[in-house]
């Protein structure tokens, strides 16, 4: 009998079309029709979910955040784009790929829809994140004299809880094309790796 996965299983469509593939490969060694020979087809390799979170006060973090997402789904990953506000430490314990970009507001502080996310993993209750990868962009202001210092928390604070860089944090002054399209680019190589 074939394997197969019912209409009522609790998957995304993305999750759903990946297993209907194992699935199918399966029951292809499984059961190969008698007498048939069988071709192996290799499908172009499947991109890596991340997910893009953006920290912002003025919006430049979330109009890169959609900049990254089509960067990325054009070289074949799954990003999602999610505002910081609506995500919690929890919800960190089901995502493989996280990507951060934010701003720094203030005297140092984390945008108002990034500062709950922010207390949160700084709390001494935060859980332990060993299965996350995660990159950061921090946006800045020089002349200020906590230039990124939120990047440069978040960076800090997953590193101790145990996530892994993907790749050094990356800061950039106002004029940020030059050191976005260098996070970009990186983080392309090592989501492909």
């Amino acid at each position: 009998m074939p394997l197969h996965i019912p209409n009522t299983a609790p998957f995304t469509g993305a999750q759903k079309q990946w297993l209907k593939g194992y699935l199918d490969a399966l029951n292809c060694a499984l059961n190969p029709s008698s007498g048939a020979t069988t071709t192996a087809v290799v499908a172009p390799p499947a991109g890596q979910p991340v997910t893009i979170l953006w920290g912002s006060q003025t919006g430049n973090s979330e109009a890169l955040g959609k900049k990254l997402s089509k960067a990325l789904a054009a070289k074949g990953h799954r990003p999602t784009l999610r505002d910081m506000a609506d995500i919690s430490p929890a919800d960190l314990n089901s995502i493989g790929n996280l990507l951060i970009i934010t701003s720094t507001y203030g005297d140092g502080e984390p945008p108002d829809n990034a500062a709950a996310l922010y207390a949160a993993l700084h709390a001494a209750d935060a859980p332990a994140l060993p299965q996350l990868n995660f990159a950061v962009l921090a946006l800045g202001d020089s002349n200020y004299a906590e230039f990124c210092k939120c990047g440069r928390d978040f960076h800090t604070r997953l590193s101790a809880l145990g996530a892994k860089p993907l790749l050094p944090l990356i800061e950039s002054d106002v004029d940020y094309d030059a050191p976005f399209a260098k996070f970009t680019k990186e983080l392309e190589l090592a989501l492909s790796a």
